[in-house]
Parts: structure tokens; C-alpha cells; sequence
């Protein structure tokens, strides 16, 4: 992806500010969206730093791996709030698998933020 239009459009998706605050509500002291254009094609990477521990995620796109980034630190792990496992979707058009013993952190169009599954339960 060389198109700098195209760049300038995923840089403004509402989706990626997303990305960077659930990574933020999920721990992360920092978080960078880095590329490579050392060779074609053109590699996107999400950085994030949870307490002493790094983590990354590569994508063709910078929205692509900030979701990769937020799927390796938050799929599997528990939720909070319910105690159930957790998982994360950019998703929202489709019924997650297994609702009822998952809680995920599906992104809301409306919201423009990652909301979490359990939100509204008592």
C-alpha cells in the first residue's frame, strides 16, 4: 500500500484512534504504528508495551495491525469486569461465536470506541 491517499484515509479511520485506546484501557504505557519501506511490499507493524513486555503485529495496513496487536493481547485473556475469556472484533456486522462464554470488545460505529460485551450486565 504506496498510495498516500489510501494512507491518509486509514490514518483518520475512526477505527484506529479505537485500536490505540482499547490498547490504552488495556494496560499499554505506550503504543506506536510503524512501517517498513525498506523493500516492496510496503509492512506495517503495531508496537505496544504492556508493563516490562513489548508486543507487536504486522499487517499489509496500519488498521490491520493495530487489530492484530489488540487480537495477541486480548484474545484469551480474562475480562475484568465478567471474568469471562476475552476476544476482540473490528467486526460489528456479524454475531460473535460462543456470545454467552466470551466477552468481546466489538468496535461500535456509533460509539467510535471498542465496547465490551459484558457492558450493561449487572
Amino acid at each position: 500500500m504506496n498510495d498516500p491517499d489510501e494512507l491518509m484515509k486509514q490514518a483518520q479511520d475512526d477505527r484506529l484512534v479505537a485500536c490505540i485506546d482499547l490498547a490504552r484501557r488495556s494496560g499499554a504505557t505506550t503504543i506506536e504504528v510503524r512501517y517498513s519501506d525498506d523493500n516492496e511490499p510496503v509492512v506495517w507493524m503495531a508496537v505496544g508495551k504492556w508493563g516490562e513486555n513489548f508486543e507487536a503485529a504486522g499487517a499489509m495496513n496500519p488498521l490491520r495491525a493495530a487489530i492484530r496487536l489488540l487480537e495477541a493481547v486480548i484474545d484469551g485473556g480474562i475480562c475484568t469486569h465478567c471474568q469471562r475469556p476475552s476476544a476482540v472484533s473490528d467486526d460489528w456486522t456479524q454475531a460473535m461465536p460462543l456470545e454467552q462464554h466470551v466477552c468481546w470488545y466489538i468496535y461500535d460505529p456509533e460509539m467510535k470506541k471498542f465496547r465490551r460485551g459484558c457492558e450493561g450486565e449487572n
